[in-house]
């Protein structure tokens, strides 16, 4: 599978993913689904500043060592983030004494 196919394929799921979090997020107004649909969001926004760089559109390229700039690499990072906010508030929520 050439890069081009597979950034294009992740690309499509994403997209739905993120139409349906939008979706969700305009019914329930529970914390741990809210994280969750702002880490789907901004794990599109991910996808699409991988995009718009592999265009050259969005010029970053790694330093003669292969680092990513810092900001790149935190915002990679933030989704997870948003994920165990999302299910920390699930479980906070619903448990059982």
């Amino acid at each position: 599978m050439s890069p081009a196919s597979l950034l294009i394929g992740r690309a499509a799921v994403s997209f739905i993913a993120s139409f349906l979090a939008i979706w969700v997020w305009s019914r329930t107004r529970e914390e741990s689904w809210l994280f969750i649909v702002t880490g789907i969001l901004v794990s599109f926004i991910v996808l699409l500043i991988e995009i718009l760089s592999s265009l050259s559109i969005l010029p970053y390229s790694p330093d003669l060592e292969g680092r990513i700039p810092l900001w790149l690499g935190i915002l990679q990072m933030v989704p997870y983030l948003f994920y165990a906010l999302g299910f920390g508030f699930y479980i906070f929520r619903n448990r059982r004494f």
